[in-house]
């Protein structure tokens, strides 16, 4: 779950190009297919569990120039609920735009898995992206993002290493800014996103499947932008043979800080 910032409504985007927007659903399918085929996904062997969770994180904002901007995120994630388990996560990025509808994202994420009854986890993230802003039919912004990880878990439990590759394709939608009452400057977004973990899924850790999300935003100065959002997230544990589907409700605060 995710990128994702202040200047994502930018003036000075364009149409996606109809070779462009091809090539985005022709991508978009296979990795449907391909979450739909993911090796292993007997039903009958797999219980259900379910959780409530609430995630906060800052994300800081320095534009280098023009071009690149750097983006720093920091948060905690599932604390206080549920009491299995809880997150602590930094993500630095940057982000260059190649055009005024193409922006090239890549950074590294570190997250810090905590678990009440077996030992922690840490998990190092690199990653790449891409982001397609536009079209916007009645200024409503529609964004298709694309992004490449790479995940490297260490667990603190037998000293054990895992690896694995996954994709994820977002698509977004968010509304123009718009006012209530006296008040300006809000917006409502919604995207849904598809996860595929390429090879084998990391047992024990949780594989996302899909995230669906449902928020609003204020701009609450030229520096300072707050949104929160409603996530349902439904993936699947793997524990050797067997494993359970496990369902996810989030309420996620998200703050953006732009230090200019």
């Amino acid at each position: 779950m995710s990128g994702r910032c202040r200047t994502a409504v930018n003036s000075a985007a364009q149409t996606l190009p109809a070779r462009h927007g091809r090539s985005i659903f022709t991508i978009a399918s296979l990795l449907v297919v391909g979450s739909l085929l993911t090796p292993g996904s007997v039903a009958a062997q797999y219980t259900k569990s379910s959780y409530f969770e609430t995630w906060t994180d800052l994300t800081t904002i320095y534009n280098i120039n023009d071009r690149f901007r750097y983006d720093g995120q920091y948060g905690v994630r599932a604390w206080p609920w549920p009491e299995d388990f809880s997150q602590i996560f930094l993500r630095p990025s940057v982000r260059y735009e190649m055009r005024p509808w193409l922006r090239l994202h890549g950074g590294l994420g570190w997250f810090h898995t905590f678990f009440r009854t077996t030992g922690d986890a840490d998990e190092l993230r690199p990653w790449v992206g891409l982001r397609f802003m536009g079209p916007r039919p009645g200024g409503f912004l529609i964004q298709n993002y694309f992004r490449l990880e790479f995940r490297v878990f260490e667990f603190q439990t037998g000293g054990a290493r895992r690896t694995a590759w996954r994709g994820r394709w977002q698509l977004q939608v968010r509304s123009p800014d718009f006012r209530i009452g006296s008040a300006e400057r809000f917006y409502v977004l919604a995207f849904s996103e598809l996860f595929h973990t390429f090879g084998t899924e990391i047992q024990g850790f949780a594989a996302e499947r899909i995230r669906l999300n449902l928020g609003a935003g204020k701009t609450l100065s030229p520096r300072w932008r707050m949104e929160l959002n409603a996530l349902f997230q439904k993936g699947r544990v793997e524990q050797g043979v067997t494993g359970f589907d496990l369902d996810e409700g989030i309420l996620r605060l998200r703050l953006f800080y732009s230090f200019n």
